[in-house]
Protein backbone atom coordinates (compact mmCIF):
# COMPACT_ATOMS: atom_id res chain seq x y z
CA UNK A 1 0.00 0.00 0.00
CA UNK A 2 1.18 3.54 -0.53
CA UNK A 3 2.29 5.10 2.19
CA UNK A 4 1.19 8.94 1.23
CA UNK A 5 2.82 10.92 3.62
CA UNK A 6 6.17 9.40 2.97
CA UNK A 7 5.52 9.87 -0.47
CA UNK A 8 4.86 13.95 -0.27
CA UNK A 9 8.57 13.76 1.88
CA UNK A 10 9.59 13.00 -1.33
CA UNK A 11 8.34 15.52 -3.10
CA UNK A 12 10.11 18.46 -4.72
CA UNK A 13 8.47 21.20 -6.53
CA UNK A 14 8.91 22.28 -9.77
CA UNK A 15 10.96 25.44 -11.08
CA UNK A 16 8.66 27.91 -12.47
CA UNK A 17 8.83 28.60 -16.14
CA UNK A 18 11.56 31.70 -15.20
CA UNK A 19 13.58 30.15 -12.73
CA UNK A 20 13.91 27.00 -15.46
CA UNK A 21 14.79 29.15 -18.24
CA UNK A 22 17.02 30.94 -16.08
CA UNK A 23 18.65 27.45 -14.68
CA UNK A 24 18.79 25.74 -18.28
CA UNK A 25 20.52 29.21 -20.10
CA UNK A 26 23.03 29.65 -17.47
CA UNK A 27 24.07 25.65 -17.70
CA UNK A 28 27.18 24.58 -19.44
CA UNK A 29 26.05 22.09 -21.43
CA UNK A 30 28.16 19.61 -23.53
CA UNK A 31 26.75 17.58 -26.28
CA UNK A 32 28.28 14.80 -28.15
CA UNK A 33 29.50 16.97 -30.67
CA UNK A 34 31.53 18.78 -28.15
CA UNK A 35 33.05 15.80 -26.95
CA UNK A 36 34.14 14.44 -30.58
CA UNK A 37 35.88 18.09 -31.15
CA UNK A 38 37.53 17.71 -27.65
CA UNK A 39 38.69 13.94 -28.48
CA UNK A 40 39.96 15.52 -32.36
CA UNK A 41 42.00 17.77 -30.88
CA UNK A 42 43.84 16.27 -27.93
CA UNK A 43 44.46 13.43 -30.41
CA UNK A 44 45.80 15.75 -33.09
CA UNK A 45 47.93 17.83 -30.26
CA UNK A 46 49.38 14.35 -29.13
CA UNK A 47 50.64 13.09 -32.51
CA UNK A 48 52.17 16.38 -33.11
CA UNK A 49 54.03 15.81 -29.79
CA UNK A 50 54.80 12.27 -30.58
CA UNK A 51 56.32 13.18 -34.51
CA UNK A 52 59.83 12.96 -34.53
CA UNK A 53 61.96 15.04 -36.88
CA UNK A 54 62.36 13.06 -40.28
CA UNK A 55 66.14 12.53 -40.99
CA UNK A 56 67.88 11.89 -44.37
CA UNK A 57 69.02 8.47 -44.30
CA UNK A 58 70.83 8.32 -47.69
CA UNK A 59 74.27 7.24 -48.44
CA UNK A 60 76.53 10.12 -47.66
CA UNK A 61 74.07 12.41 -45.77
CA UNK A 62 75.22 13.59 -42.08
CA UNK A 63 72.91 13.63 -39.49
Amino acid sequence: MIDFDEELKKFYPSLEVDQLEEAVNHAELVDAVDIYVRMGKDAAAAQAAAAQPVRDMRPGRRY
